[in-house]
């Protein structure tokens, strides 16, 4: 697929820390503002966020994960961070929202509120990092209550930030980014061709380049002369071209660092004739002259490119972009239809069509197209070649790259002992070569000796349809050949290749493949061989097919599809899935997309709701969006095994059957009422022996408050109450009670069942070995009104009052606070507390009723 800049997220703290933005502010008024607001009165952060932690309802008992909430203050609205087993909740955007990015450098401040919410937790705190370009991640610092400026700032012309933290509310949020026009234009009076503005500019200046077709002195060969400028096209690359005519080059770059910007243009026909290269241990002398890069020569330089297309241009070394002991950073670029050798004698040799690094260059290049390069006769690499250098390819396709005769690595070549290459969430697919159809890694060949060893990382690769030229190709690697070398790939996908898909001979790891589908298998730890089911080979897309959601790059939208790829939270589960959208299952993609925002869908839970006493629409939780039901037996019967089911306050009379599916079903708020002339929740045999009940009141069954035959369900923190029996069991079933209050059922509380850390009425029933249940009256507030009474627990340090909205103090307290199973997570109970979840439908909830601490 001929898709680039895809705006993917993943962290590598070690990338483009050096990249400046070159900015001088107040010099003029700026061309592009950005204005955001976000008061969270809306749910605006659900949809606007570059991804988020899933969003739970703030009176609920919490999730196995970390959550955001909205809290509401009378009129006004904050948004909470909780967190799991100290795994912070997280919030990320990518700004600008819903527009376009206006391609150039920005900076601003983006503003927000912050303050503790210190009835749930002492030690809240806030952490955030910004990125300006999705990769590299500032260092992780604390914000402080109070209004907080944060400076962000992208040469890319996107601004990331993330948000960690627990125990803390944001509130007025607001962004304000803007970018500056040019100092200088080309042409001008002044200025007539690019290379007499960047004579004239001083460091910090911007050169913006009319639209138009530019050739001739001054316009080609053109030298930064070690300026700390930006040289950008007005209106793109399509509009701005550079023609060398087949006898220049568009840019050599020598002393620039990375505030050295060059954007926009379509650098075309360039040609450096000659084939001699200096030996690895012969002395460089530095020169424009040496046939290295026929569209960009970066010699002992580190200069920003971004946003550049480089076509048919021809050098020994780099047809496109050629570096030697350069350190650039290479963003949004197209390679296309560039040469590597043929300039000697015979047309033979190249190295590296599209993109050649030597003499320890150290490139960065993110969501670039490498495609349809072409080397000669016995060259390397037709894609990219990698010699005694680094490289990270982030995000890159690198596809259809091959010679006019043999080569070795069409996709990538790569080799030499201090290499070190590493390629994250790249598609590399449709390449030919004689060995590594989509990469070799080795620095002989005809070799297996173990004494070099270059470093290759494989992290979230898709490697598919390659090809191999040659009779005695089913003896080699089409996808990956490797020999001698420090391998290791994971959460990948290598299929569809001819020959063997992965070939490495004599790796430095003894599992050097885990988490991947590799076809033909491969032995390592979780790897598979199945079908990863692309959403379509034959148009070169490899998202992945889903029955949740697979995303539709022509489109734009999610789609549904017949089929699940099996490489759908299939990765590493101790990597993260970064900005997978919900529903992922917690566990990464294997294959390109995993951990981005174009992930398919895997399994999780979907949150229902339901809301049948006050009527009103409830939007989904961030996992799907749907109005709420009016009954809990509809959306018992719509959720599948891990859904979650929230009920909003009211009475609900039904007798809520579970049989099929293991569902968590629980009080979104004040606990709501379920009663029935039969039972309130029976539960039969199945998956039904895995739900959980949590948080509600029961009353007034004339059988019985829950019957479970031959299920064993988990019910927490339930207060049963003037049912005929309180919980019921045939069948051999035995459920997990726990942290709940029975009291007052006219028959009794407990049938061939017990409970533990629960306040049961009937002392003998009440019994078990370590003594964990109690029988005292748990003085609810006002039971009188049976389905209609109060059960919040009586405290002389504070209860909540449904009918005021407000906390009172009573003269005793409740036996029942503080007595719940001390292992369990106090969930949202306010301070001051006691340190111990309490029984009753109000535990672990910010309504139960407080203690001293």
């Amino acid at each position: 697929m001929r898709l680039r800049g895809t705006g993917w997220f993943w962290t590598i703290s070690t990338i483009l820390s050096a990249v400046v933005v070159c900015l001088t502010p107040g010099r003029v008024e700026a061309d592009w503002t950005y204005d955001y607001q976000e008061n969270f009165s809306a749910d605006k952060a659900k949809t606007d966020s570059h991804y988020h932690s899933i969003f739970w309802p703030q009176g609920a008992y919490p999730p196995l994960e970390p959550y955001l909430y909205y809290l509401e203050n009378g009129a006004e609205r904050e948004l909470g961070f909780g967190d799991h087993n100290y795994e912070l909740a997280t919030l990320s955007y990518r700004f600008p929202i819903g527009t376009n990015p206006p391609n150039r450098a920005i900076s601003g401040l983006l503003g927000l509120s912050i303050r503790k919410h210190s009835s749930i937790s002492a030690s809240g705190y806030l952490l955030y990092s910004t990125s300006p370009d999705g990769i590299n991640w500032t260092t992780e610092r604390e914000l402080y209550p109070g209004i907080q400026d944060i400076w962000m700032e992208s040469v890319r012309g996107t601004c990331y930030i993330k948000f960690k933290g627990t125990g803390v509310l944001i509130d007025d949020l607001s962004v304000d980014l803007s970018e500056y026009p040019a100092t200088i234009h080309v042409p001008s009076t002044d200025f007539p061709t690019i290379q007499d503005a960047i004579r004239f500019a001083r460091d910090g200046d911007v050169v913006e380049v009319a639209p138009g077709t530019y050739d001739g002195d001054g316009n080609w060969d053109i030298d930064f002369r070690g300026k700390a400028i930006t040289v950008r096209s007005a209106e793109g690359p399509a509009r701005t071209i550079i023609d060398c005519q087949g006898s220049h080059r568009g840019f050599y770059f020598q002393d620039e660092d990375s505030d050295s910007v060059l954007r926009g243009f379509t650098i075309r026909n360039g040609l450096v004739t000659g084939s001699d290269i200096p030996s690895d241990n012969a002395y460089w002398n530095p020169s424009s002259t040496h046939p290295v890069g026929g569209g960009i020569y970066c010699e002992f330089s580190d200069p920003t490119i971004i946003d550049c297309i480089i076509e048919r241009c021809t050098a020994e070394v780099g047809g496109g972009i050629g570096c030697v002991g350069a350190s650039p950073t290479i963003i949004d670029c197209e390679i296309n239809q560039c040469h590597a050798g043929g300039q000697g004698s015979a047309a033979s040799g190249g190295f590296g069509a599209g993109i050649g690094l030597i003499r320890d260059s150290d490139a960065e290049i993110i969501d670039c197209l490498i495609e349809d390069n072409m080397g000669f006769n016995n060259s390397l690499g037709g894609g990219v070649y990698c010699w005694q250098s680094k490289v990270l390819l982030a995000g890159c396709t690198i596809s259809s790259n091959s010679a006019s005769g043999n080569i070795i690595g069409g996709g990538l070549y790569g080799g030499g002992s201090s290499s070190d290459i590493f390629l994250k969430n790249c598609i590399i697919f449709r390449n030919t070569a004689e060995l590594g159809g989509g990469l070799f890694i080795g620095s002989a060949p005809w070799s297996s000796s173990d004494s070099i060893r270059e470093k290759v990382t494989i992290v979230n690769c898709t490697i598919a349809n390659n090809n191999l030229s040659g009779s005695t190709s089913s003896s080699k690697g089409g996808g990956i050949h490797s020999i001698s070398s420090n391998i290791s790939v994971s959460n990948s996908i290598v299929w569809h290749n001819k020959g063997e898909a992965v070939y490495l001979n004599n790796p430095s790891m003894s599992s050097p493949v885990l988490y991947s589908d590799i076809e033909g298998g491969y032995i390592g730890q979780e790897n598979i061989d199945d079908d990863p089911r692309f959403a379509s080979m034959g148009a070169d897309d490899y998202h992945l097919q889903s029955t949740l959601g697979r995303y539709n790059p022509w489109s734009g939208d999610w789609v549904i599809d017949y089929y699940d790829s099996p490489c759908i939270d299939a990765g590493d589960p101790q990597d993260s899935v970064g900005a997978e959208p919900l529903t992922n299952g917690k566990c990464i993609n294997m294959g390109a997309y995993g951990g981005t925002a174009q992930a398919s869908k895997g399994g999780g839970a979907l949150i229902y709701h339901v809301d049948g006493t006050n009527g009103r629409d409830i939007n989904n939780t961030g996992l799907s969006r749907s109005d709420a039901f009016e009954t809990i037996q509809k959306a018992v019967s719509t959720a599948v095994s891990g859904d979650v089911i929230f009920v909003w306050p009211g009475i609900y009379d039904e007798d809520v059957r579970f049989q099929y599916h293991a569902i968590t079903i629980q009080s979104a708020d004040e606990a709501a009422v379920i009663t029935h002339s039969n039972y309130a929740f029976s539960f039969y045999s199945g998956q039904a022996s895995n739900c959980v009940v949590r948080n509600f009141i029961i009353a007034g069954c004339q059988e019985a408050g829950i019957y479970c035959s031959g299920a064993s369900p988990t019910l927490a923190n339930l207060t049963i109450t003037q049912n005929w029996w309180g919980v019921r069991c045939d069948g051999g079933a035995d459920p997990d009670i726990v942290n709940c209050i029975l009291w007052d059922n006219e028959n009794g509380d407990l049938h061939r069942c017990r409970a533990n850390y629960s306040c049961v009425q009937r002392e003998a029933q009440a019994a078990t070995p370590d003594n964990s249940n109690i029988s005292q009256d748990p003085y609810f507030a006002d039971p009188s009104g049976g389905i209609h009474g109060d059960y919040h627990l009586m405290s002389r340090h504070g209860r909540y009052s449904p009918t005021t909205g407000t906390w009172v103090n009573d003269l005793i307290t409740s036996p029942c606070i503080d007595e719940g199973d001390p292992r369990m997570d106090l969930g949202r109970e306010q301070r001051p507390h006691g340190g111990q979840i309490n029984m009753g439908a109000y535990g672990g909830t910010p309504f139960a009723s407080l203690s001293r601490d």
